[in-house]
């Protein structure tokens, strides 16, 4: 329990270094919340959406799961034409980081497990030593 608690936080930790690290990784981030501000801006001003809404709505669209109840989707055309175009940018810029931070974690339990298994073959052989100088 304790165990998979730390390995969210390393998680967390790897992922943020990644981001100040790795350009590539970066420049995903950077469209990513670049994507939510325009959508975010655009359901607000020209949708009429309240900020939150607007935050609410670009959001759950960037993440394939867009609220189209009744009042929450484009009422205008241009609205229409925009979410579509909104649609397919922002899903695809929100896949590919969602995949590299999976990338990132997966190395990081890889690694996280690796230290974990030297660490006791060491004191395991810490241990046996001892054994062999006391009698």
């Amino acid at each position: 329990m304790l165990t998979s608690f730390l390995l969210l936080f390393k998680f967390g930790y790897d992922i943020v270094r990644r981001l100040i690290r790795d350009l590539y990784f970066r420049a995903l981030g950077s469209a990513l919340v670049m994507m939510l501000v325009i959508g975010t801006l655009f359901f607000w001003l020209a949708e009429g959406r309240t900020p939150f809404q607007a935050l609410t709505y670009s959001a759950m669209t960037m993440a394939m799961n867009s609220p189209y109840g009744i009042g929450w989707g484009p009422q205008t055309n241009g609205g229409i034409l925009f979410n579509i175009i909104y649609l397919f940018l922002s899903v695809g810029i929100f896949l590919l980081f969602v995949l590299e931070s999976g990338k990132t974690m997966a190395r990081s339990y890889e690694d996280f497990f690796k230290k974990m298994a030297e660490r006791k073959a060491l004191k395991r052989e810490n241990q046996h030593s001892l054994k062999e100088i006391l009698p």
